[in-house]
């Protein structure tokens, strides 16, 4: 037996909940629906046997008799005679003939002496005046609700009547009713027109929601593949309103991916560096005495060399264990103004080493919760990967402001700007452009912003220069 699959299941439940949704909202409207004609047949009721009223002629229905010339015949001939000349009145009455019947009731006759809007003649002589007398002995208006209508032979129906008085006297009454059947069948008619037109809408719902959830299973599928071969950037997915959340999805990814990098050259750092260094040691140690004798005069240039090359070795594990230590972090309430004047002399000397200028605008900035050190380090690399960008001269600038709820620290160069091809790479351990770099400085950036919850952006534009901009989150004062 073919197993049904996640999609089927979950098209099942949501034609199950959308179908059990529609019915409820089906039948609560058709309930409004009923309740709402209800209420307008009863207005139209009364105002036919307002204008019924009204309009009778003057005089009693025995008079109206007399007038026909049928006051000595047989009294279905008199009603028969009355109810001509009513007719003209009850054809005045524009309702839908099919669902509404109206007329005359003639207490001294204890008949319908008037029937409209179409003349039916057993209503006039066919109905036992037993059977209506008591329906009609009222005195005042009257609502009624009959589920065995005489006037609908038998329907259910809803009926209006009220009194004529002719000289003080309630002579008969004007009545209206309306077949309930009749109105209650068009209702559920168009309750189920409306409900299956909609169940419809549903199925084809259905069919398109079954496309873009296979569409959206294979993106997804595309998209793991992406992440597992590290081309995720420019993924580009069939639904177009899908992608701005897989490139998310991917930005994400990718930070997980860099921090996971920098855990894992920390371990192997911590878990080498000490065993490195020793040995390290030992030698440039012996490199140095030996320089110093003077039958190794010759070779002092190649000495000096190996010293150099053990020192840039040891600054190289410096830096693993830059990030391999997360140490503990010192936050306190500092302004980022008072860290940039602490190390400007610092980075001044720098710059000068380069043929380079160091500018500095600091902003009016509140106080943030930062690790002094941490930061300095991260200014330090930041000031001196530019330094490096600019091989001839040039001025880094150094910019504090606050935007919003956020403390933005600028550091920006002019130097030949960063290819996008590379960009996404940016802070993975190892990857340098540099002929004497280490990969490692950026890294140190990254996890000095991340361990801060700061936000790192890079705006660069080749031949231009580089911004790094750091922003650091403004406590709430009421927190």
């Amino acid at each position: 037996m073919k197993k049904i699959n996640l999609t089927t299941k979950l098209n099942f439940k949501i034609v199950f909940v959308v179908l059990l949704l529609m019915i409820t909202v089906t039948a609560y409207n058709h309930w409004l629906y009923v309740q709402e004609e209800n209420n307008k047949n009863v207005a139209l009721l009364m105002s036919i046997t307002e204008f019924l009223v009204q309009k009778k002629p003057a005089g009693s229905f025995v008079e109206i008799a007399v007038r026909q010339g049928s006051a000595n015949q047989p009294v279905q001939e008199q009603v028969l005679a009355i109810n001509k000349e009513l007719q003209p009145i009850l054809n005045d009455v524009f309702v839908p003939g099919n669902i509404i019947k109206f007329g005359f009731y003639s207490r001294q006759y204890e008949r319908i002496v008037g029937i409209g809007p179409h003349l039916d003649t057993s209503l006039l002589i066919g109905i036992d005046p037993g059977k209506i007398k008591t329906i009609y002995a009222t005195n005042s208006d009257q609502l009624i609700k009959n589920n065995n209508s005489l006037v609908w032979h038998g329907a259910n129906t809803l009926a209006y009547t009220k009194p004529i008085s002719e000289n003080g006297v309630i002579i008969g009454h004007a009545f209206a009713s309306i077949n309930q059947d009749a109105v209650y069948s068009a209702i559920w008619k168009r309750t189920i027109s409306t409900f299956l037109g909609a169940f419809l809408m549903l199925l084809v719902c259905v069919a398109i929601f079954r496309e873009l959830f296979v569409k959206l299973k294979k993106d997804l599928q595309l998209f793991a593949e992406s992440i597992l071969d590290g081309r995720t950037y420019n993924y580009e997915s069939e639904i177009e309103e899908f992608t701005p959340i897989l490139k998310y999805i991917s930005e994400q990814t990718e930070k997980m991916t860099k921090l996971d990098r920098l855990n894992i050259i920390g371990e192997m750092a911590a878990g080498i560096a000490h065993e490195i260094r020793n040995p390290m040691t030992t030698v440039r140690g012996f490199l140095q005495f030996l320089n110093t004798k003077q039958e190794f005069t010759k070779q002092k240039e190649n000495f000096d060399l190996m010293i150099d090359e053990l020192d840039r070795a040891n600054s190289i594990i410096t830096e693993f264990l830059s990030l391999a230590k997360n140490r503990t972090m010192e936050f306190s309430e500092t302004n980022l103004n008072t860290v940039i004047h602490d190390i400007f002399p610092l980075l001044q000397a720098d710059a000068l080493r380069n043929n380079c200028e160091i500018k500095v605008t600091l902003g009016d900035i509140p106080n943030v919760s930062i690790d002094k050190s941490s930061i300095r380090q991260l200014i330090l690399n930041l000031v001196r990967n530019g330094l490096d960008a600019m091989p001839g001269s040039g001025i880094i600038n150094i910019h504090t402001e606050t935007v919003e709820s956020k403390v933005l620290l600028s550091i920006k160069d002019c130097g030949i700007g960063i290819p996008p091809e590379i960009r996404d790479k940016l802070g993975t351990p190892f990857f340098t452009t540099k002929e004497q770099g280490t990969g490692l400085g950026l890294a140190i950036c990254y996890q000095i912003v991340q361990r801060h919850s700061a936000t790192l952006t890079i705006d660069s534009e080749q031949g231009k220069g580089t911004t790094f901009t750091i922003g650091f989150d403004v406590k709430d004062a009421n927190s």
